[in-house]
């Protein structure tokens, strides 16, 4: 079987550390809580409060162990972009969309993905259009809402 490979820039890496430290020192806590659910009985279904911890206690284990893989499966992004203009993993850049918004983003693996703060996965239609192009290109994206052309402002 094939191992899975993530590739994270240093920022991302030290992010997703930080959010399994936080997420960690959680554990405990939603644990209490789940005990403390069970003085009102163990039934789920008549029991509101340990429903509700139960619930709370499979979605942080089910985060933790995601975040521990990633990080197991991480590999840093080593070839961080040359000044060769060029769209990669990690570089940053600047585009105008077609209606004449611009906006600045690095391309990240999509464990890093967070467009909202200009992290755009190289595996999306945005991400796959731009991977490999300069400055001064005009790209055209399939994205979900249909076809948009982007123009690359700068990439450094």
């Amino acid at each position: 079987m094939a191992r899975l490979t993530v590739r994270l820039t240093p920022e991302g890496r030290r992010e997703l550390e930080e959010e399994l430290a936080r997420r960690e020192a959680e554990l405990p806590i939603v644990s209490a809580r789940l005990g403390d659910a069970r003085a009102g009985g163990n039934d789920p279904a008549e029991n509101l409060d340990l429903r509700d911890a139960m619930d709370a206690l499979a979605l942080l284990e089910g985060r933790v162990g995601e975040l521990r893989a990633l990080l197991a499966a991480a590999e840093p992004i080593e070839d961080l972009p040359a000044r060769d203009g060029v769209i990669r993993l990690g570089a940053r850049f600047k585009i105008r969309h077609e209606d004449g918004e611009e906006a600045s983003y690095m391309l990240v693996s999509p464990a890093e993905a967070d467009p909202r703060r200009g992290r755009i996965s190289e595996e999306s239609p945005i991400g796959r259009a731009l991977l490999g192009r300069k400055k001064s290109e005009e790209v055209t994206a399939d994205t979900p809402s249909g076809p948009e052309r982007l123009k690359i402002l700068d990439v450094g």
